[in-house]
């Protein structure tokens, strides 16, 4: 009786398990197949001309066409506040700063510039300390405003011998009080 309990629900799984695979079609992986192969080679074929119509002056990443560029960023972890110098009105906001780079380099780059976070954010502190409303306020102003960080910060890399690789730096929360 006890090997009755025990090879009895062990035969019924294992029938039940072969004969939904029976009912189900196996493709395989495709792997193996001509039809698909030729597919692909002609799906790299397209997307290596529509890559070489790019020009690499355009794009702000590294332009290699073996590896993929990719865009990583990092949230500086500081919450910089100040008092606006005409209204005289409180103000905080959050920065974050990208980089388009091959998928490598875009992932070493963010390690670095995590590890001197704190140098960037005394940087972005001195950029920000002549704030005005309109610079908050508006969307033009912000945009001065993060164009006059990215190329504070870019400065700052040469300065201390990075590669000057920040192509973007976002405003991701402000508040005027």
């Amino acid at each position: 009786m006890f090997y009755l309990q025990i090879f009895l629900p062990a035969g019924l799984v294992l029938l039940l398990f072969s004969f939904g695979h029976t009912l189900v079609e196996a493709d395989y992986s495709g792997v193996y197949f001509e039809e698909q192969l030729e597919e692909l080679a002609e799906a790299e074929n397209v997307q290596a001309s529509s890559a070489a119509e790019l020009n690499s002056e355009d794009v702000p990443g590294d332009g290699n066409p073996i590896l993929a560029d990719k865009y990583n960023y990092l949230k500086i972890e500081n919450v910089f506040q100040g008092r606006l110098n005409d209204t005289k009105e409180l103000f905080s906001f959050e920065v974050a700063i990208a980089t388009y780079q091959t998928n490598v380099t875009a992932d070493f780059f963010i390690k670095a510039i995590y590890e001197i976070e704190s140098e960037l954010v005394s940087e972005i502190s001195t950029i920000v300390v002549d704030t005005i409303s309109n610079e908050l306020l508006t969307t033009e102003g912000r945009k001065i405003m993060t164009n006059k960080i990215m190329d504070g910060l870019n400065e700052y890399l040469i300065e201390k011998d990075f590669n000057p690789d920040i192509h973007y730096v976002y405003i991701i929360n402000y508040n005027i009080v």
